[in-house]
């Protein structure tokens, strides 16, 4: 298996959704499934967001936004501050949809820490799937700690 093959099953086992595509073919996906998305890697949307209020923010039912690289070995791709308008979007949203370019992707965590640069970012988050917790009755909850449903976007 190739590491975007791992990438894939990784993210499916954690309870991802990943869908293969051509850049040019991510518009046309985008509009089709996810007609009310917030299209967080425009530069528009990003700014008008920047300041927006706790009210404003809990609205937002699906949003997009563009991973930096992601792990094969884990299914995790790493989000940094500059990705994010405020660090609360990709966990106030209920569907998450993450895009990243299948050669931004590395094999294991060791190379994901020599990705990062720590002297410049003040935040960052690895996100491998939908938020889910089971409590000691083993009842198991969706969203609890963020998005619902998390989509991955796998770009060639």
């Amino acid at each position: 298996m190739n590491n975007i093959d791992i990438l894939k099953e990784r993210l499916e086992n954690a309870g991802a959704s990943v869908i293969l595509l051509t850049e040019n073919q991510l518009q046309s996906c985008l509009e089709t499934h996810f007609p009310s998305i917030l299209n967080f890697t425009d530069t528009v949307t990003c700014e008008e967001y920047r300041k927006a209020s706790l009210e404003k923010m809990e609205k937002i039912d699906t949003a997009l936004f563009a991973g930096r690289f992601a792990v094969a070995e884990n299914g995790a791709i790493w989000l940094e501050d500059e990705d994010l308008p405020q660090r609360v979007l990709p966990f106030i949203t209920q569907k998450l949809v993450l895009q990243i370019h299948v050669s931004k992707v590395v094999d294991t965590m060791q190379e994901a820490y020599q990705q990062i640069s720590l002297q410049n970012t003040g935040f960052g988050v690895f996100i491998s799937g939908p938020s889910k917790t089971a409590d000691i009755e083993q009842s198991l909850v969706y969203g609890a700690h963020g998005a619902r449903e998390l989509t991955v976007i796998m770009l060639s």
